[in-house]
């Protein structure tokens, strides 16, 4: 991966490699950002300028022998770590390994990370490695398998670079093992975290970090690249831009068609809401039903999703059409449901969401989480109804 194949943040690329420049590498960096944004190839492209033989001012140069060993990501002092675990068919077969580990899989990673230029979101990883519908792990086999390989001596003479993908999925015993490792790293070793939820990391271990915070990309850098690298008419393009609300990899999945589970969260959300206005009650139970087997990633897509709907209701409701970024496929039902979410109580739908979210993350009961979930929002579009009805 080099610098130039990364969208946007010119200014975060210039610094990075100014350290290297300058002798200035820290040993950890704490790469955040949303999904999308290019935490992940950032940091890779990173680690390939650290260990190119020759760099440029600007680039890693992408030929000699150690940057072709980085883009295959077969480098011996490159080391991933990342959140595993044992699909449903393997157990049915015997083949499950009691704590699965990131090695085991580094043939799915070589795949599916060069697929998507990087930008590969935690639930497509789930996905290519058939466990859509269940919570990825970092084990302390993981930590301790690195412990090992950290005791060696470089291959290359160079730095030993660990990648750690997705930190905030590091089990307790895990995190406290990689701790001992940033705390006293071994001499020329880079530590690179890619997080998405960075609050979530263990205090210890985030505050021994650099942090390198990603921005959304701009809509007009996204535009740009729409065109450049796709062909996409303009004005398309920047249509797309805006949906994509600063996510590269939206925006490519968008202009490839849309992806089907953000249409299938749409969907859901759409019939949640009619059940709701509707009042019926078994329908909302079903419903709850419907979503509590979904898996974890896929419940947190569905919050962020209808979030973002709310938003464009909001926006529509108050005139502000240009912005509200609505899906042409979505724009009716956003003038029809605009009257409910106002000022008046689009913070509940909000808080009602961010607390179905948390009680996700906190693997609360998903048929109990989403049935009470259904009832709130059915009392709040009650309270719309009413209010609607006295204005009216």
């Amino acid at each position: 991966m080099q610098f130039k194949e990364i969208i946007g943040h010119e200014d975060i690329k210039r610094r990075l490699r100014e350290t290297v420049r300058q002798g200035r590498i820290s040993h950890a960096l704490l790469f955040t950002g949303g999904e999308g944004a290019g935490a992940l190839p950032l940091a890779l492209a990173y680690a390939q300028y650290v260990n190119c033989r020759n760099r440029t001012e600007e680039d890693s140069c992408g030929v000699c022998p150690e940057c072709y060993r980085m883009q295959r990501m077969e480098h011996p002092d490159c080391h991933y770590i990342y959140p595993v675990n044992v699909s449903k068919e393997a157990v049915a077969t015997g083949r499950a390994d009691e704590k699965p580990r990131s090695e085991q899989f580094v043939h799915v990673w070589r795949r599916a990370v060069p697929q998507r230029g990087g930008y590969l979101t935690e639930q497509e990883w789930y996905v290519e490695l058939g466990i859509e519908n269940q919570q990825g792990i970092i084990n302390k086999t993981d930590a301790n398998e690195l412990v090992r390989k950290m005791g060696f001596k470089s291959f290359e003479g160079g730095y030993k670079t660990v990648v750690v993908w997705l930190p905030e999925r590091l089990h307790e015993a895990a995190a406290n093992t990689l701790l001992k490792l940033v705390e006293e790293p071994p001499a020329q070793t880079l530590f690179l975290f890619v997080s998405v939820e960075p609050e979530r990391i263990i205090a210890t271990i985030r505050s021994r970090t650099q942090i390198v915070a990603l921005p959304g990309v701009s809509d007009e850098e996204i535009a740009r690249e729409l065109t450049a690298r796709q062909g996409i008419p303009a004005d398309e393009a920047a249509r797309i831009a805006r949906r994509a609300q600063g996510s590269w990899g939206r925006a490519v999945r968008l202009a490839a068609g849309g992806s089907s589970a953000e249409a299938e969260h749409q969907d859901r959300f759409i019939r949640l809401m009619r059940l709701c206005y509707q009042q019926k009650y078994l329908g909302l139970f079903e419903w709850a039903e419907e979503m509590a087997p979904l898996g974890r990633e896929a419940q947190k897509q569905f919050c962020s999703a209808a979030l973002g709907i709310i938003r464009e209701c909001y926006l529509t409701g108050i005139g502000l059409t240009e912005i509200a970024y609505a899906d042409p496929a979505r724009e009716q039902f956003c003038r029809n449901f605009a009257p409910y979410v106002s000022h008046l109580t689009v913070e509940a739908f909000v808080a009602e969401f961010e607390r179905l979210l948390a009680h996700i993350r906190q693997n609360g009961n998903p048929k109990i989480l989403f049935t009470h979930f259904a009832m709130s929002i059915c009392k709040i579009i009650g309270t719309a109804r009413t209010a609607l009805k006295k204005g009216g």
